[in-house]
Protein backbone atom coordinates (compact mmCIF):
# COMPACT_ATOMS: atom_id res chain seq x y z
CA UNK A 1 0.00 0.00 0.00
CA UNK A 2 3.07 2.49 1.07
CA UNK A 3 4.48 1.78 -2.63
CA UNK A 4 0.74 2.51 -4.55
CA UNK A 5 1.19 5.48 -2.09
CA UNK A 6 4.52 6.64 -3.16
CA UNK A 7 3.98 5.98 -7.11
CA UNK A 8 0.67 8.06 -7.13
CA UNK A 9 2.76 10.86 -5.49
CA UNK A 10 5.70 10.29 -7.99
CA UNK A 11 3.31 10.61 -10.78
CA UNK A 12 1.44 13.43 -9.92
CA UNK A 13 4.46 15.31 -9.18
CA UNK A 14 5.79 14.55 -12.51
CA UNK A 15 2.06 15.62 -14.15
CA UNK A 16 2.67 18.72 -12.25
CA UNK A 17 5.63 19.18 -13.75
CA UNK A 18 5.15 18.97 -16.99
CA UNK A 19 1.76 20.83 -16.64
CA UNK A 20 3.74 23.71 -15.74
CA UNK A 21 6.39 23.18 -18.41
CA UNK A 22 3.38 23.33 -20.62
CA UNK A 23 2.09 26.54 -19.78
CA UNK A 24 5.46 28.09 -19.50
CA UNK A 25 5.99 27.22 -23.53
CA UNK A 26 2.73 27.98 -24.08
CA UNK A 27 2.82 31.86 -22.95
CA UNK A 28 3.77 33.73 -25.79
CA UNK A 29 5.40 36.74 -23.57
CA UNK A 30 7.57 34.24 -22.36
CA UNK A 31 11.29 34.69 -22.99
CA UNK A 32 11.79 31.00 -23.95
CA UNK A 33 8.40 30.32 -25.59
CA UNK A 34 8.60 27.46 -28.28
CA UNK A 35 8.85 28.93 -31.49
CA UNK A 36 8.18 29.81 -33.98
CA UNK A 37 4.15 30.27 -33.28
CA UNK A 38 1.51 29.46 -35.21
CA UNK A 39 -0.47 32.06 -36.49
CA UNK A 40 2.14 34.68 -36.37
CA UNK A 41 2.75 36.51 -39.00
CA UNK A 42 5.35 39.58 -39.15
CA UNK A 43 5.58 41.61 -42.59
CA UNK A 44 8.89 43.03 -43.83
CA UNK A 45 9.84 46.41 -43.40
CA UNK A 46 10.20 49.07 -45.76
CA UNK A 47 13.70 50.73 -46.84
CA UNK A 48 13.59 54.60 -46.28
CA UNK A 49 16.96 55.52 -46.51
CA UNK A 50 19.78 55.61 -48.45
CA UNK A 51 17.45 55.71 -51.39
CA UNK A 52 17.58 53.04 -54.03
CA UNK A 53 21.40 54.09 -55.52
CA UNK A 54 22.12 56.94 -53.14
CA UNK A 55 25.73 57.72 -53.63
CA UNK A 56 27.89 59.11 -50.29
CA UNK A 57 30.98 60.63 -49.53
CA UNK A 58 33.59 58.87 -48.07
CA UNK A 59 33.62 61.59 -45.82
CA UNK A 60 29.92 61.46 -44.30
CA UNK A 61 30.07 58.32 -42.79
CA UNK A 62 29.18 56.58 -40.59
CA UNK A 63 25.95 56.01 -42.88
CA UNK A 64 22.52 55.31 -40.75
CA UNK A 65 19.95 52.81 -42.30
CA UNK A 66 16.35 53.72 -41.58
CA UNK A 67 13.32 51.48 -42.39
CA UNK A 68 9.54 51.52 -41.96
CA UNK A 69 8.80 49.46 -39.16
CA UNK A 70 7.40 46.06 -39.90
CA UNK A 71 4.30 45.26 -38.68
CA UNK A 72 2.68 42.04 -36.86
CA UNK A 73 -0.22 39.96 -35.29
CA UNK A 74 1.61 38.35 -33.04
CA UNK A 75 1.66 40.17 -28.94
CA UNK A 76 5.84 39.94 -29.16
CA UNK A 77 7.73 42.69 -29.49
CA UNK A 78 9.66 43.42 -32.52
CA UNK A 79 13.31 44.13 -32.41
CA UNK A 80 15.44 44.06 -36.10
CA UNK A 81 18.44 42.80 -38.07
CA UNK A 82 20.69 44.85 -40.37
CA UNK A 83 22.77 43.20 -42.53
CA UNK A 84 25.22 45.41 -44.78
CA UNK A 85 26.88 42.90 -47.99
CA UNK A 86 28.98 43.89 -51.13
CA UNK A 87 27.22 41.31 -53.12
CA UNK A 88 23.21 40.79 -53.96
CA UNK A 89 23.03 37.13 -51.94
CA UNK A 90 24.98 38.43 -49.29
CA UNK A 91 27.32 35.79 -49.14
CA UNK A 92 30.08 38.65 -48.57
CA UNK A 93 28.56 40.42 -45.31
CA UNK A 94 30.56 43.16 -44.42
CA UNK A 95 28.43 44.80 -41.26
CA UNK A 96 26.01 43.12 -39.08
CA UNK A 97 24.03 44.07 -36.34
CA UNK A 98 21.31 42.29 -34.19
CA UNK A 99 18.60 43.07 -31.15
CA UNK A 100 18.07 46.65 -32.85
CA UNK A 101 14.88 48.35 -30.40
CA UNK A 102 11.86 49.82 -33.06
CA UNK A 103 11.63 53.12 -33.25
CA UNK A 104 8.15 55.34 -33.59
CA UNK A 105 6.58 54.12 -37.19
CA UNK A 106 10.69 53.86 -38.21
CA UNK A 107 13.66 52.59 -37.29
CA UNK A 108 17.33 53.83 -37.67
CA UNK A 109 20.62 52.30 -37.10
CA UNK A 110 23.87 54.04 -37.43
CA UNK A 111 26.75 51.80 -39.12
CA UNK A 112 29.59 51.28 -36.36
CA UNK A 113 32.31 51.41 -38.62
CA UNK A 114 33.17 53.26 -42.09
CA UNK A 115 32.94 51.41 -45.08
CA UNK A 116 35.41 50.94 -48.02
CA UNK A 117 34.89 53.55 -50.84
CA UNK A 118 34.73 53.47 -55.05
CA UNK A 119 32.23 50.00 -53.52
CA UNK A 120 28.73 49.22 -54.33
CA UNK A 121 26.70 47.54 -51.30
CA UNK A 122 22.95 46.07 -50.53
CA UNK A 123 21.68 46.63 -47.12
CA UNK A 124 18.53 45.01 -46.09
CA UNK A 125 16.65 44.23 -42.70
CA UNK A 126 14.31 42.31 -41.41
CA UNK A 127 12.17 42.41 -37.69
CA UNK A 128 11.88 39.25 -34.94
CA UNK A 129 10.30 38.63 -31.81
CA UNK A 130 12.55 36.11 -30.58
CA UNK A 131 10.07 33.11 -31.79
CA UNK A 132 9.07 34.19 -35.03
CA UNK A 133 11.15 35.86 -38.20
CA UNK A 134 9.83 37.87 -40.73
CA UNK A 135 11.17 38.21 -44.73
CA UNK A 136 14.43 40.39 -45.12
CA UNK A 137 13.04 43.48 -47.12
CA UNK A 138 14.42 43.56 -50.78
CA UNK A 139 18.15 44.66 -50.97
CA UNK A 140 18.64 48.57 -51.75
CA UNK A 141 21.99 49.69 -53.22
CA UNK A 142 24.10 52.55 -52.37
CA UNK A 143 27.75 53.33 -52.92
CA UNK A 144 30.57 54.75 -51.19
CA UNK A 145 32.91 57.05 -53.18
CA UNK A 146 35.67 59.06 -52.62
CA UNK A 147 34.90 62.87 -54.20
CA UNK A 148 36.42 64.52 -56.26
CA UNK A 149 37.42 68.19 -55.33
CA UNK A 150 38.84 70.37 -57.68
CA UNK A 151 40.25 73.95 -56.99
CA UNK A 152 39.43 77.16 -59.09
CA UNK A 153 41.92 77.52 -61.92
CA UNK A 154 44.61 80.73 -62.32
CA UNK A 155 43.55 83.26 -64.80
CA UNK A 156 47.16 84.06 -65.92
CA UNK A 157 46.33 85.92 -69.50
CA UNK A 158 44.76 87.97 -70.24
CA UNK A 159 45.86 89.34 -67.28
CA UNK A 160 42.94 91.66 -65.14
CA UNK A 161 43.05 94.92 -66.57
CA UNK A 162 44.88 94.25 -69.42
CA UNK A 163 43.86 95.36 -73.21
CA UNK A 164 44.46 92.71 -75.88
CA UNK A 165 45.82 93.06 -79.25
CA UNK A 166 42.95 90.14 -80.93
CA UNK A 167 39.22 89.67 -81.12
CA UNK A 168 40.31 85.81 -80.03
CA UNK A 169 42.83 86.61 -77.73
CA UNK A 170 44.54 83.60 -75.89
CA UNK A 171 43.19 82.57 -72.92
CA UNK A 172 45.92 81.20 -70.12
CA UNK A 173 45.24 79.06 -67.47
CA UNK A 174 47.08 77.26 -64.61
CA UNK A 175 45.44 74.20 -63.92
CA UNK A 176 43.19 73.34 -61.23
CA UNK A 177 44.55 71.54 -57.96
CA UNK A 178 42.20 68.21 -57.41
CA UNK A 179 42.34 65.48 -54.90
CA UNK A 180 40.43 61.96 -55.82
CA UNK A 181 40.13 60.23 -59.15
CA UNK A 182 38.99 62.44 -61.40
CA UNK A 183 38.43 61.70 -64.88
CA UNK A 184 39.32 63.50 -68.27
CA UNK A 185 39.47 66.87 -67.18
CA UNK A 186 37.72 70.24 -69.37
CA UNK A 187 38.16 73.49 -68.55
CA UNK A 188 35.07 75.98 -69.37
CA UNK A 189 35.71 79.55 -69.52
CA UNK A 190 32.91 82.00 -69.33
CA UNK A 191 33.09 85.02 -71.00
CA UNK A 192 30.49 87.87 -70.55
CA UNK A 193 29.83 92.02 -70.82
CA UNK A 194 29.37 91.69 -67.28
CA UNK A 195 30.98 91.08 -64.21
CA UNK A 196 28.23 89.45 -63.18
CA UNK A 197 28.12 87.36 -65.97
CA UNK A 198 24.19 88.00 -66.76
CA UNK A 199 25.55 89.39 -70.46
CA UNK A 200 27.05 86.01 -71.92
CA UNK A 201 29.11 86.20 -74.91
CA UNK A 202 30.23 83.01 -75.50
CA UNK A 203 31.43 79.96 -73.28
CA UNK A 204 35.07 78.36 -74.43
CA UNK A 205 36.44 74.85 -73.32
CA UNK A 206 38.66 72.06 -73.97
CA UNK A 207 40.80 69.19 -72.40
CA UNK A 208 43.03 69.94 -69.89
CA UNK A 209 46.80 70.69 -71.04
CA UNK A 210 50.00 69.57 -69.22
CA UNK A 211 50.37 72.92 -66.27
CA UNK A 212 48.77 75.46 -67.93
CA UNK A 213 45.88 75.35 -70.44
CA UNK A 214 45.26 77.56 -73.66
CA UNK A 215 42.21 78.08 -75.26
CA UNK A 216 40.80 79.99 -77.72
CA UNK A 217 36.83 81.23 -78.57
CA UNK A 218 35.74 80.40 -82.06
CA UNK A 219 34.40 83.41 -82.86
CA UNK A 220 35.30 87.01 -81.99
CA UNK A 221 34.53 89.06 -79.29
CA UNK A 222 33.27 92.23 -79.27
CA UNK A 223 35.43 95.14 -80.27
CA UNK A 224 36.36 97.76 -78.02
CA UNK A 225 34.91 96.77 -74.66
CA UNK A 226 35.54 95.92 -71.30
CA UNK A 227 35.09 91.89 -71.39
CA UNK A 228 35.16 89.87 -68.58
CA UNK A 229 36.01 85.97 -67.69
CA UNK A 230 36.41 83.35 -65.18
CA UNK A 231 37.01 79.65 -65.75
CA UNK A 232 36.55 76.27 -63.67
CA UNK A 233 37.66 72.76 -63.93
CA UNK A 234 35.07 69.81 -64.74
CA UNK A 235 35.43 66.03 -65.83
CA UNK A 236 32.35 63.83 -66.68
CA UNK A 237 31.01 63.61 -62.94
CA UNK A 238 32.33 66.90 -61.52
CA UNK A 239 32.61 70.36 -61.36
CA UNK A 240 34.57 72.78 -59.61
CA UNK A 241 33.79 76.47 -58.28
CA UNK A 242 34.38 79.56 -60.65
CA UNK A 243 37.55 81.60 -60.63
CA UNK A 244 37.25 85.20 -59.78
CA UNK A 245 37.01 87.28 -62.45
CA UNK A 246 39.37 88.92 -64.88
CA UNK A 247 38.53 92.02 -66.69
CA UNK A 248 40.40 92.61 -70.31
CA UNK A 249 39.84 95.18 -72.70
CA UNK A 250 39.62 94.42 -76.42
CA UNK A 251 40.68 96.42 -79.38
CA UNK A 252 38.15 99.16 -81.31
CA UNK A 253 39.34 98.30 -84.22
CA UNK A 254 39.38 94.38 -84.21
CA UNK A 255 43.04 94.07 -83.94
CA UNK A 256 45.55 91.58 -85.91
CA UNK A 257 43.46 88.20 -86.09
CA UNK A 258 44.63 85.81 -83.49
CA UNK A 259 45.35 81.85 -83.84
CA UNK A 260 42.63 79.99 -85.42
CA UNK A 261 42.43 76.15 -85.67
CA UNK A 262 44.94 75.16 -88.66
CA UNK A 263 42.59 73.39 -91.75
CA UNK A 264 42.49 69.83 -91.46
CA UNK A 265 41.48 68.80 -95.18
CA UNK A 266 40.82 65.78 -93.93
CA UNK A 267 39.34 65.13 -90.74
CA UNK A 268 39.14 62.39 -88.27
CA UNK A 269 36.98 61.78 -85.53
CA UNK A 270 39.18 60.16 -82.48
CA UNK A 271 40.77 61.43 -79.81
CA UNK A 272 41.31 64.69 -81.63
CA UNK A 273 37.66 65.23 -80.09
CA UNK A 274 38.10 64.73 -76.58
CA UNK A 275 36.39 61.18 -77.32
CA UNK A 276 36.85 59.07 -74.34
CA UNK A 277 36.20 56.37 -77.39
CA UNK A 278 37.16 56.13 -80.71
CA UNK A 279 33.52 56.50 -82.73
CA UNK A 280 35.06 54.73 -85.60
CA UNK A 281 35.03 51.57 -83.51
CA UNK A 282 31.57 52.15 -82.72
CA UNK A 283 28.31 50.21 -84.54
CA UNK A 284 25.28 52.52 -84.02
CA UNK A 285 22.02 50.43 -83.56
CA UNK A 286 19.90 52.93 -83.36
CA UNK A 287 19.63 56.39 -84.84
CA UNK A 288 21.48 58.37 -87.34
CA UNK A 289 25.10 57.80 -87.26
CA UNK A 290 26.67 60.47 -85.55
CA UNK A 291 30.31 59.43 -85.09
CA UNK A 292 31.19 61.66 -88.10
CA UNK A 293 29.21 64.50 -87.02
CA UNK A 294 30.82 68.01 -85.97
CA UNK A 295 31.60 68.13 -82.38
CA UNK A 296 30.40 71.81 -81.46
CA UNK A 297 29.56 71.00 -77.92
CA UNK A 298 31.53 69.89 -74.62
CA UNK A 299 30.11 67.51 -71.89
CA UNK A 300 30.50 68.99 -68.79
CA UNK A 301 28.88 66.55 -65.91
CA UNK A 302 27.04 63.40 -66.39
CA UNK A 303 25.35 62.29 -63.53
CA UNK A 304 23.32 59.06 -62.80
CA UNK A 305 21.37 59.31 -59.15
CA UNK A 306 17.43 59.59 -58.03
CA UNK A 307 16.05 57.80 -61.26
CA UNK A 308 17.70 60.60 -63.82
CA UNK A 309 20.21 60.70 -66.29
CA UNK A 310 21.78 64.18 -66.77
CA UNK A 311 24.10 65.61 -69.73
CA UNK A 312 24.54 68.79 -68.78
CA UNK A 313 27.09 70.43 -72.10
CA UNK A 314 27.89 73.68 -73.47
CA UNK A 315 25.57 73.67 -76.04
CA UNK A 316 22.47 73.13 -74.46
CA UNK A 317 19.66 75.92 -75.23
CA UNK A 318 22.09 76.52 -77.99
CA UNK A 319 21.32 73.94 -80.42
CA UNK A 320 18.08 74.67 -83.30
CA UNK A 321 14.58 73.71 -81.93
CA UNK A 322 12.87 71.78 -83.95
CA UNK A 323 9.14 69.95 -83.89
CA UNK A 324 8.58 67.02 -82.64
CA UNK A 325 6.76 64.97 -84.87
CA UNK A 326 3.23 66.06 -84.93
CA UNK A 327 2.97 67.39 -81.62
CA UNK A 328 3.66 71.60 -80.91
CA UNK A 329 6.70 70.30 -78.71
CA UNK A 330 9.60 70.86 -80.02
CA UNK A 331 13.25 69.23 -78.93
CA UNK A 332 16.64 70.10 -79.66
CA UNK A 333 19.00 66.83 -79.35
CA UNK A 334 19.50 63.74 -78.05
CA UNK A 335 21.04 61.57 -75.37
CA UNK A 336 23.19 58.71 -76.76
CA UNK A 337 24.27 55.75 -74.41
CA UNK A 338 27.58 53.41 -75.70
CA UNK A 339 27.62 50.07 -74.51
CA UNK A 340 30.87 47.78 -74.35
CA UNK A 341 29.28 44.28 -75.16
CA UNK A 342 31.52 41.38 -75.60
CA UNK A 343 34.87 43.71 -76.20
CA UNK A 344 33.17 45.84 -79.30
CA UNK A 345 31.08 49.09 -78.31
CA UNK A 346 27.46 49.94 -79.71
CA UNK A 347 25.94 53.44 -79.21
CA UNK A 348 22.44 54.25 -79.62
CA UNK A 349 20.01 57.44 -79.22
CA UNK A 350 18.17 57.90 -76.04
CA UNK A 351 15.75 60.10 -74.84
CA UNK A 352 14.58 63.32 -76.16
CA UNK A 353 15.83 66.52 -75.14
CA UNK A 354 13.23 69.47 -75.33
CA UNK A 355 15.15 72.88 -75.61
CA UNK A 356 17.77 73.62 -72.55
CA UNK A 357 16.82 70.57 -71.13
CA UNK A 358 19.74 68.20 -69.66
CA UNK A 359 17.68 65.51 -67.62
CA UNK A 360 15.74 62.64 -68.54
CA UNK A 361 14.25 59.70 -66.21
CA UNK A 362 16.32 56.84 -66.62
CA UNK A 363 15.35 53.39 -64.54
CA UNK A 364 15.93 49.81 -64.89
CA UNK A 365 14.21 48.95 -68.55
CA UNK A 366 16.13 52.00 -70.19
CA UNK A 367 17.99 49.77 -72.43
CA UNK A 368 15.30 47.58 -73.35
CA UNK A 369 12.77 50.35 -73.71
CA UNK A 370 14.97 52.89 -75.72
CA UNK A 371 17.11 50.43 -77.97
CA UNK A 372 14.41 47.24 -78.33
CA UNK A 373 15.18 45.16 -81.19
CA UNK A 374 19.20 45.88 -81.03
CA UNK A 375 21.98 44.05 -79.46
CA UNK A 376 21.69 46.56 -76.59
CA UNK A 377 17.93 45.43 -75.55
CA UNK A 378 18.97 42.92 -73.14
CA UNK A 379 22.06 44.91 -71.95
CA UNK A 380 21.76 46.58 -68.82
CA UNK A 381 25.48 47.59 -66.93
CA UNK A 382 27.20 46.51 -63.65
CA UNK A 383 27.74 48.18 -61.42
CA UNK A 384 31.63 50.12 -61.82
CA UNK A 385 31.25 49.24 -65.67
CA UNK A 386 32.20 52.27 -67.81
CA UNK A 387 29.23 53.46 -69.82
CA UNK A 388 29.87 56.09 -73.12
CA UNK A 389 27.80 59.12 -72.87
CA UNK A 390 27.05 62.04 -75.44
CA UNK A 391 24.66 64.75 -76.55
CA UNK A 392 23.65 65.71 -80.28
CA UNK A 393 21.34 67.64 -81.98
CA UNK A 394 17.72 65.21 -82.59
CA UNK A 395 19.05 62.02 -84.31
CA UNK A 396 16.98 59.00 -82.84
CA UNK A 397 14.63 59.01 -86.36
CA UNK A 398 17.64 60.58 -88.54
CA UNK A 399 19.27 63.74 -89.00
CA UNK A 400 16.47 66.57 -88.31
CA UNK A 401 18.92 69.52 -88.16
CA UNK A 402 22.33 70.28 -87.96
CA UNK A 403 24.82 67.27 -87.84
CA UNK A 404 26.56 68.82 -84.53
CA UNK A 405 27.03 66.82 -81.30
CA UNK A 406 29.64 66.64 -77.89
CA UNK A 407 32.04 64.88 -77.20
CA UNK A 408 31.97 61.41 -75.76
CA UNK A 409 32.84 60.19 -72.23
CA UNK A 410 33.31 57.18 -69.90
CA UNK A 411 31.51 57.75 -66.42
CA UNK A 412 31.58 54.35 -64.19
CA UNK A 413 27.64 52.88 -63.75
CA UNK A 414 26.82 54.04 -60.13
Amino acid sequence: MRKLLMLAIGVSAICSLTACETSKSSNPLSPSVAGPIPGVNITAPQALSPTQGARIATGDQPITLTVRNAQTNGQRPLSYVFEVATDTNFAQKVYSHTGITPGDGQTSHKVGDALSPDHTYYWRARAVDGANSGDFMAPATFAIFTPVVFGAPGLAQPANGAGVSSLRPVFVLTNSARSGPAGAIVYVIDVALDAAFTQRITLVSGPEQPNQTQLTPGQDLPAGKQIYWRARATDASNEGPWSAAAMFTTPSGGGSPGPGPSPNPNPQPGPATNDAIDPRTVSVVKGADITGWSVTSTLTRVTISNGQLCTEHTKAGRWPAVPFFNDPATVEGNQWVFANIGGKWYGGAGEWLRPGQTCKAIDSNFARDSFAGTVMASWYPRSGEQVGFAVSTPARAGQWGPPERSNIVLVPWP
